[in-house]
């Protein structure tokens, strides 16, 4: 690491991971909500938002600050990312949607299991989404992708400067159009929401029922005050259904009704009773969670659990039932992993302006004719600086949707590409610290401002980049250097005329 970082720079970076990883975390954890040094979970995921809009900002001044290449298309590589796993914990909502169904509830409204019977109602291409794994690789992939292939076509036909800027925004504006539509498949103007669980869920599967053909008797013939309840709630048809599946002793068919059947009961209703549980032991944390009378995701895990409980025999025990979005540790490990995204785009930047591509790409950004007449293909550099950006953008619109609760349409609008590059300039191209104060601080003045000027905040943010870009062109970052030349320019100043001065006197 101290091959591209100075004494000061890693003396910076250790006293941020301290801040980032051990002192933040640990006001949220560890501190009584009514200290006055206690960071509400609110306050951690507001900032986590600000950490990934700092990664962006780091994509971008990969491009501006290091390439001279003016993109004003990164908010799409961001929103995709984002969608990527938007679609991820979609498929992990079990249950809980306002339609109570297996799918989202945009896709109940319109009308997917018609399009879609085969899977459910499913979009064929979001059942891979289901995967973490998958999904990860695909944050990578498509913003990866859709640059490389935008940028192939650009860079070999030679568009650079206003246009390649243009013709950017273009294709923002065309992807936001697209994913508009209802029949894109991607929630329409709404997009994604209403998440429950980052990875998982503690709905039943077919194969957590073990002997569905004794479970359904036992159901059917009311083994149980809790067996009796467990059929009652039932749905007429699911009622009917599971008898004739019964007498045909098909075992699929049977756990098919009953994980449908008892997946709905278990996410809109709370089944526990005492009387219902007089033949199972408790732990004492189900007994906890019980008085809770928790709701929503919460009560869709104990439920699961006391069935467990209740038929030990029948439903296999869950190792892993999913990690709660809005559970406050879970908030905390999104800040974290949002932190340590920017630290390592941080180290990556630095490392790659630092080697000999960095060389090569600045001297694209100063002149790229010199480079074209030194040998190199300028095209080639371009464009992988372009892919690299497209995937660090995506993987920060990855850990910002978890954080905001919501990807829709308007986050890959231009006008969030150009807020971006306004973050970067107020904060100083060319430098890596710069955007991501830029970002962090351009951010926390618009969540103030919208709160008290709220119709006033496009005026205060062009008014602020006219502004850096006349009085400080090289943005925060640059503002001590400037104060330093501005005292010795106006030092110099000050001793010439006072030496004119005295040469006349003495005259």
């Amino acid at each position: 690491m101290s091959s591209f970082l100075n004494r000061r720079e890693f003396s910076l970076v250790f006293v941020t991971v301290l801040i980032g990883f051990v002192l933040i975390p640990s006001l949220n954890a560890f501190t009584k909500e009514q200290h006055w040094l206690h960071i509400s979970t609110f306050s951690l995921s507001l900032y986590g938002k600000y950490l990934t809009y700092a990664v962006l900002a780091l994509g971008v001044n990969l491009l501006w600050g290091y390439t001279g290449i003016l993109s004003l298309g990164q908010s799409l590589f961001f929103s995709l990312g984002g969608y990527c796993i938007g679609m991820h914990m979609m498929m992990n909502l079990g249950w809980l949607g306002q339609y109570h169904e297996a799918i989202p509830d945009f896709m109940v409204f319109l009308e997917f299991p018609n399009r879609f019977p085969e899977t459910g109602g499913f979009p064929p291409h979001w059942i891979p989404f289901k995967n973490i794994s998958f999904t990860i690789l695909m944050v990578f992939l498509i913003p990866g992708f859709v640059a490389g292939v935008f940028g192939y076509l650009a860079f070999r036909s030679r568009i650079k400067g206003v246009y390649f800027s243009i013709l950017s925004q273009a294709l923002t504006y065309a992807a936001c159009l697209m994913f508009f539509r209802n029949d894109f498949t991607f929630g329409g103007n709404n997009g994604l929401t209403d998440f429950k669980y980052l990875i998982g869920n503690p709905s039943l599967i077919v194969a957590d029922i073990s002997e569905p053909i004794l479970f359904g008797k036992s159901l059917n013939s009311g083994d149980g005050e809790l067996s009796k309840f467990l059929f009652n709630q039932l749905q007429l048809t699911n009622q009917q259904n599971l008898v004739v599946a019964l007498g045909q002793t098909n075992s699929l068919r049977v756990a098919s009704i009953l994980c449908e059947s008892l997946n709905r009961i278990i996410a809109t209703s709370a089944i526990y009773k005492e009387e219902r549980f007089t033949k199972s032991s408790l732990t004492p944390d189900l007994k906890s969670e019980i008085l809770l009378e928790p709701r929503d995701s919460r009560l869709l895990m104990l439920n699961r659990r006391l069935l467990e409980v209740a038929f030990p025999r029948y439903i296999i025990k869950s190792r892993f039932l999913g990690l709660r979005l809005n559970d406050p540790a879970i908030k905390r490990y999104l800040f974290v992993c949002s932190f340590f995204l920017l630290l390592m785009t941080y180290l990556f930047c630095k490392w790659l302006t630092k080697s000999r591509f960095g060389l090569v790409q600045r001297a694209v950004r100063d002149s790229e004719s010199r480079v074209l007449y030194s040998g190199y293909a300028t095209s080639d550099f371009k464009l992988v600086v372009f892919i690299a950006a497209a995937v660090i953008s995506g993987l920060g619109g990855a850990l910002f949707v978890p954080q905001v609760g919501i990807i829709n349409p308007s986050e890959m609008g231009a006008d969030r590409s150009i807020e971006a590059v306004i973050w970067v300039a107020v904060g100083g191209r060319g430098n890596l610290l710069g955007p991501i104060l830029g970002a962090i601080g351009v951010n926390a003045l618009k969540s103030y401002c919208t709160h008290v000027f709220p119709e006033q905040w496009p005026y205060i943010l062009g008014g602020l980049f006219i502004f850096v870009t006349i009085v400080m062109p090289n943005g925060l970052i640059g503002l001590p250097a400037q104060l330093i030349y501005c005292k010795s320019f106006l030092l110099k100043k000050y001793l010439e005329l006072r030496e004119s001065s005295g040469f006349k006197a003495n005259r």
